[in-house]
C-alpha cells in the first residue's frame, strides 16, 4: 500500500446516511469512492512525453464509449461471445497485475482489497459494481455482482438491443480482476440478468 493510502486508511471510519463506508481526515465524511479518484487523480495516473500512463508503467489511452461498443459488436459477431469474453479477461488481467503492483494489495479478498478493485473500476467507468453475494472460502467461491452505470454496455443496449455483445467483454474483465485482487480461483461468470434486456443492471455470478 503506498504511504497515502496508508494514512488515509487509517482514519477512523464512520458511516454517512447513505450507509456508504467513509473516512474523516479533516473532521468531514469523504465517501470511499470520492477517496479513491482523488488517491488515484495525484498519484496513478501521470503524463511522459505526450503519454497518458496508468500506474506509471500503463501506457492508457481514452477511448469512447460508444465507439468501444460497437467495436466489440463487430468482434462478437465475427468471433463470438466467447472470444469477446475471453478478449475482456486477457485485458483485465493486464490491469490487474498492474494493480496490485502499485497500490501494495494482497489478493486475500479482504475488505481494503474489495472496496480498492470496486473504487477502480467505477473510477475507470467500468461500471458501478454492488456485491450481493461474496463468499470466498477455502478453495470455493459464491460470488454475486450487480453491474450500473456503464456506459460502454449501456451503448449498446440502445444501438443493438438484445443482441449486444458488450457486457461479455466487461464479464471478462471482471472474472479477471476477482481472480487477481480477491484471490478466487477458476472464475466464470454467467449472467443471470442483463441492461440490454430490460434490467435496471447487470447481474452476474461465478460459483465453484
Amino acid at each position: 500500500m503506498t504511504a497515502n493510502a496508508g494514512r488515509l486508511f487509517n482514519q477512523p471510519r464512520t458511516i454517512d446516511r447513505r450507509g456508504a463506508n467513509c473516512w474523516r481526515p479533516d473532521g468531514g465524511c469523504v465517501v470511499l469512492a470520492w477517496m479513491f479518484k482523488k488517491l488515484l487523480w495525484a498519484n496513478a495516473f501521470s503524463t511522459e512525453r505526450g503519454r497518458i500512463r496508468l500506474f506509471r508503467s500503463m501506457d492508457w489511452t481514452l477511448f469512447p464509449s460508444r465507439a468501444l461498443a460497437i467495436n466489440l459488436q463487430m468482434v462478437g459477431e465475427k468471433l463470438g461471445e466467447g472470444f469477446v469474453y475471453k478478449l475482456g479477461y486477457e485485458a483485465g488481467k493486464d490491469a490487474a497485475k498492474e494493480m496490485v503492483k502499485y497500490m501494495g494489495l494482497k489478493p486475500r479478498g479482504g475488505w481494503v482489497t474489495q472496496k480498492a478493485v470496486i473504487s477502480l473500476l467505477d473510477f475507470i467507468g467500468f461500471g458501478t459494481p454492488v456485491f450481493v453475494r461474496a463468499k470466498i472460502r477455502h478453495g470455493h467461491h459464491h460470488i454475486i455482482v450487480h453491474v450500473s452505470d456503464n456506459p460502454v454496455i449501456e451503448h449498446g443496449a440502445r444501438m443493438f438491443g438484445a443482441r449486444s455483445v458488450a457486457c461479455k467483454w466487461f464479464m471478462g474483465v471482471y472474472a479477471a480482476h476477482g481472480e487477481a485482487e480477491l484471490g478466487v480461483k477458476h472464475v466464470k461468470l454467467k449472467e443471470n440478468k442483463c441492461i440490454r434486456l430490460g434490467a435496471p443492471y447487470c447481474e452476474w455470478e461465478t460459483k465453484r
